[in-house]
């Protein structure tokens, strides 16, 4: 699907190429701009360098080179040398501030062929650089950038293949440690990427098709799109991106020209355009006012006095969105059989005799039902089809003393189960449904009684009781009520203590209904949470009901923003959100894009005393794999929002 996608976004590159002469762009008839000459030229000794960055260290001014001789080399600048490696052949490098006066490095070497981390900082007053990691690779790495993501530091790296991949890049006692978290396909030729941290898109430049913006969070779509079309940039090789994040430029080279974009507007033309005297420049960029410039293989730096471009307005006016608090995964479930959009939904068996020997069933919409324990090892997989979604209840039948009940869409119907109190799961068969297509459901009990909501992908909600037989399969469902609603209903949860039931309209918000009063014809369902875009954002999806006293909680998966939102138990008030991160001590990636989820107030033991939350994980990273089901500590939940 990956490779789909990027000759689909090729696509687009080339009709923006076309469409792009209808705006601002560089003129390719009219006569060439007047060449500038550089005002003064930085000599080196032995460097052979094609890339530079300016930085600053212990209050004063440096650049660093790439040196395909002596790996990494600082100057001030003025030109003097400050401190170099002791070899190596490098020609791309990234630069991360971490502190005032410290800087993380990441380079390829290329006689060692491995990616390396070092640390830029003062000792004494005078500048160092000390080893940190090291990364052996498969091919030559052409591009890397460094992301500031959560406070965690990613690097992207591209190889000559067009292969990338993220890395989270951290200390571990002795040594740092790459950890990797996805793959990334652009094809062959990149030159070099940058990501703008403010905005979390990562830049990536490929001649000739021109740059590409996408989303740098590994938890979101990628979103690829044009940011500067081919046409927009001279002939042949470009690249060299260097972003000034304090003025929002976005600096890149080709052929004889040095170009600058606002980072905040694709699609507008260059902001800056000058052509060089005497150079065909590889990289570039501003220090002190001034345009730096560097040709390919060089022992020299070019200084030139240019009017440069204004700050952007938006980088004046600009507000980071609100962070929204993350809470580390605990758990996570092995992968589901299927690949694409698989993993759905998930329900909690409480093992009342062993809490630590419950159950997760999670659905796999387009295999059927699995079973896994609380370390996420998966016991069992029944193949009955398409099952969406899933809820159970405590039910005492025979040899069971739980029952769950999940929609199957393959032959329109519920799928039963039973649970022995051994934790043994037994399928008990289909019961049909006059239903076109059975989508969400949930479980409550009404007394003696087991009931399910089961709504229709695009019609009404139905109240069916699931009544027993005389054996353990003769079951068979009676339809109570239908529920007329106004679109698409998955996520649903029902309170049986105050026979209320909650559920999602995908792109409305949460509604809340009266059962007793429903049934009675004196109630009608009530929209108590609207989606707004920051405590909801559509899908309004998964739901689950967390029940401890007067420290109950709705919790609702609010997909748009991959977040959970937590609202109090009637569902009346707000009370706040929180995102599943990633947890490096575990090797475990966050969650995004959440369908199902499910909540237990249970102790499970010394890793969940508090109860357990368990959603759907749409991206499942760290390595990619098919999806799963992401297991997070109630107690840390608590923690991160201060839950009193």
């Amino acid at each position: 699907m990956a490779f789909k996608t990027f000759y689909k976004v090729a696509a687009a590159l080339a009709t923006a190429g076309v469409l792009s002469a209808c705006g601002p762009q560089i003129e390719k008839t009219a006569a060439e701009p007047k060449r500038i000459t550089s005002q003064q030229q930085l000599a080196l000794t032995d460097v052979v360098s094609s890339q530079l960055a300016p930085l600053a260290l212990g209050g004063k001014d440096y650049l660093l080179l790439a040196s395909e001789k002596r790996g990494l080399v600082l100057v001030t600048g003025e030109g003097e040398e400050k401190l170099a490696l002791d070899g190596g052949t490098v020609e791309r490098f990234a630069l991360q501030q971490l502190a005032d006066d410290s800087w993380l490095i990441a380079v390829y070497d290329e006689d060692g062929a491995e990616l390396q981390l070092r640390l830029l900082d003062v000792e004494d007053g005078s500048p160092r650089i000390r080893y940190l990691a090291s990364m052996a690779t498969t091919a030559p790495q052409v591009a890397m950038c460094f992301s500031r993501q959560a406070g965690r530091t990613h690097l992207f790296a591209i190889d000559e293949n067009g292969l990338g991949h993220e890395y989270v890049v951290h200390p571990r006692e002795q040594a740092w440690e790459f950890t990797g978290l996805r793959p990334l396909y652009f094809g062959e030729q990149v030159s070099s990427c940058v990501v703008d941290d403010r905005s979390g898109k990562l830049l990536v430049a490929q001649p000739p098709l021109g740059i590409w913006s996408l989303n740098a969070d590994a938890e979101m779509d990628e979103a690829r799109e044009v940011f500067v079309a081919a046409s927009e940039l001279p002939a042949g090789e470009f690249g060299g991106l260097w972003l000034d994040s304090s003025s929002g430029n976005l600096w890149l080279t080709g052929g004889e020209k040095v170009l600058a974009f606002n980072i905040n507007a694709p699609g507008q033309g260059p902001l800056f355009v000058e052509a060089l005297a005497d150079i065909e420049p590889v990289s570039a960029a501003v220090q002190q006012g001034a345009l730096l410039a560097l040709e390919e293989e060089s022992d020299q730096v070019h200084r030139f006095a240019v009017t440069l471009p204004e700050p952007a307005a938006e980088m004046q006016a600009f507000r980071s969105p609100v962070e929204i608090p993350r809470v580390r995964a605990s758990g996570q479930t092995a992968p589901v059989q299927s690949g694409g959009d698989a993993a759905d939904d998930p329900a909690i068996w409480v093992n009342p005799v062993n809490p630590s020997a419950s159950l997760i069933l999670g659905t796999d919409k387009k295999s059927g039902l699995s079973v896994y324990d609380l370390n996420g090892k998966l016991l069992e997989h029944f193949a009955v089809g398409r099952v969406n979604n899933v809820d159970l209840r405590p039910m005492q039948h025979g040899k069971f003393v739980a029952i769950a009940a999940a929609t199957n869409r393959t032959d329109p119907g519920v799928s039963l189960f039973g649970i022995s109190a051994a934790g043994e799961v037994e399928y008990l068969g289909l019961r049909n449904l006059e239903m076109d297509d059975p989508y969400g459901l949930c479980v409550y009990r009404k007394g003696a009684d087991l009931m399910t909501w089961v709504s229709d992908k695009d019609g009404a909600v139905q109240l069916l009781q699931i009544v027993p037989g005389t054996g353990n399969v003769d079951w068979s469902l009676e339809k109570v009520a239908t529920l007329q609603v106004e679109s698409q209903v998955e996520g649903c949860v029902v309170d049986d203590e105050k026979q209320m039931l909650f559920f999602g309209e995908e792109d409305g918000g949460i509604w809340r209904l009266d059962i007793a009063a429903f049934l009675s014809g004196e109630a009608k369902p009530q929209l108590i949470a609207p989606v707004d875009g920051e405590r909801l954002a559509a899908d309004v999806e998964g739901m689950g009901l967390y029940h401890a006293g007067d420290k109950s909680y709705l919790v609702v998966s609010s997909q748009g923003n991959n977040s959970y939102a937590l609202f109090s138990r009637d569902g009346s008030q707000f009370v706040g959100h929180f995102k599943v991160d990633i947890n490096l001590d575990k090797n475990l990636d966050g969650s995004s894009e959440t369908d199902g989820l499910e909540v237990s107030s249970a102790s499970f033991g010394s890793q969940y005393p508090q109860g357990l939350l368990v959603v759907q994980d749409g991206r499942n990273r760290m390595p990619s794999q098919t999806q799963n089901f992401k297991l997070v500590s109630w107690a840390d939940i608590a923690e991160t929002l201060q839950l009193k």
